[in-house]
Order: C-alpha cells, then structure tokens, then sequence
C-alpha cells in the first residue's frame, strides 16, 4: 500500500508545481519584479516548513551539532537550486507557456538523473544506464520536439 503512496504523492507535488509557477508568475505581476515574488514565495515556504518543524518537535539544536559541521559544501545548494528553478520559472515560463517549460524541465530532471544514477553521485545507489533507460530518454526528446512543433 505505501508503495502505491510513494507513487502517487510526486503526482501532487508535479501538479503543485505547476500551480506554484502560475500563482508566482501572477504575483509577479503585482509586485512588479521576478526577485521579488521569488522573495514572497521562499518565504511562505519557509513559514510552512517552520510550521511543520514545530508540529513534529524537530530538534532545532541539531542546526547547530557537530554532524551539520561535517557536512560537504554541496549539500548546502538546494536552497539555491530551488530559488533558481523558482525564479526562472517566474520568468521563462510565460515566455515559453507551461507546457514547453515543464517539458524541458522534467526531460532535463530525468536525463540527469539517469546520470546520477549510473554514477552513484550525492549519495544515491548505482543504477547503470540500460537500453531501456535510453529509449525513454529518446521518446522524452521526441515529445519535447513534438511539444515546441505544435506550438502556433
């Protein structure tokens, strides 16, 4: 039953994303800069994780333990990345229209990811490339050609 859960709660998240960039992309508009509404939404974000935090007695000390001093500076990016992909939605994603955005977004994610995968980067079990894995990566690049030619 869990398993089924795990797969069905990325789809939420999915569709979350797209509404996230929609209501950005509008706040925007009103706040009259791409910085800004990334500014408003990492810090609804944060308020929420806070929230959260406090519901499940996270144990703030830890922010501050010896094991966070052991950690590598590339565990440290994800904020960064996040308010990368937040902003630039804000901005490219009217540009190109959702449809194109996300489908280069996520033919990106998975590309990298079969990378990662092989390679066993970030901490993540090697799971070589296959030809299976090649062959959707190719339908992946065949949708996303098929999504910018329908484009009018």
């Amino acid at each position: 039953m869990m398993k089924y859960v795990f797969m069905f709660l990325p789809i939420l998240v999915g569709m979350g994303v797209v509404l996230q960039t929609g209501a950005n992309t509008q706040l925007k508009q009103y706040v009259g800069s791409p910085f800004l509404a990334a500014l408003v939404s990492f810090t609804t974000g944060t308020l929420c994780v806070l929230v959260v935090n406090l519901f499940v007695g996270s144990d703030f000390k830890q922010l501050g333990g010896a094991q966070i001093q052991q950690t590598s500076w590339w565990m440290w990016i994800g904020g960064a990345l996040g308010a990368m992909f937040v902003t630039s939605a804000i901005v490219i994603a009217p540009k190109l229209g959702p449809t194109q955005f996300f489908g280069l977004v996520i033919a990106s994610q998975l590309i990298f990811s079969v990378v990662v995968d092989h390679f066993g980067w970030m901490g993540f079990n090697e799971q070589p490339v296959n030809m299976q894995k090649i062959i959707g990566i190719g339908l992946l690049v065949v949708g996303g050609y098929l999504i910018q030619s329908a484009r009018s």
